[in-house]
């Protein structure tokens, strides 16, 4: 009891003497953030607004319950890819990738690329007609195949969403829409020109 009454005692006098500072508590320091994980964080967010405004759209577009008939299946991709692109009449390139996320994606795409065998390389492009442009918003062509990434490039991108893919057409890695096979970002001059 005694003890304690000496305690208080002390402490109110060292709070109320001018000239007996209590002991200073630093603030805690902020502490500072990898640039790479808040592009990742900013991403993730840019990708959640695109998907947010394709809930929207895609709740405007009556539903296909007979899932048998591909021509309504196709109806339904064709208006949904069309109704994101109008959504999005602005979009351009990188707006969803975002200009630090695009320097990081080329520095692995150039990373990849240099690994690779010349075999490797030619396969990439061996797919895809020459002179092919992707574009945002455009719908990706039923004509070609969905080039994939490769997986051991696919490991080191970025986890997207299953409403999205990556795709990886001569010198462009797409951000595609798989219900609404819609182009929503290019990332463009990932890895050297195809040489004749």
């Amino acid at each position: 009891m005694v003890r304690t009454g000496l305690v208080a005692l002390f402490s109110l006098l060292c709070i109320s003497l001018p000239g007996i500072a209590s002991p200073v508590v630093a603030a805690p320091s902020q502490q500072a953030v990898n640039p790479l994980a808040q592009e990742m964080v900013d991403f993730k967010k840019r990708m959640d607004a695109y998907l947010e405004l394709r809930r929207a759209v895609a709740s405007k577009l009556p539903e296909v319950k007979e899932t048998g008939d591909p021509a309504k299946i196709s109806d339904r991709e064709k208006a949904l890819g069309k109704a994101i692109a109008m959504a999005r009449a602005t979009a351009k390139a990188g707006d969803v990738f975002g200009p630090e996320m695009s320097r990081h994606l080329q520095h692995v795409l150039a990373e990849d690329w240099n690994s690779r065998s010349d075999a490797d390389r030619k396969a990439i492009f061996k797919e895809i007609p020459p002179g092919l442009v992707l574009k945002v918003n455009q719908p990706y062509p039923t004509t070609i195949p969905l080039v994939s990434v490769p997986a051991k490039l696919l490991a080191q991108l970025p986890t997207i969403p299953e409403e999205l893919e990556y795709r990886l057409v001569d010198r462009r890695l797409l951000l595609r829409d798989r219900d609404a096979n819609v182009i929503v970002d290019v990332l463009v001059g990932v890895a050297p020109k195809r040489t004749k």
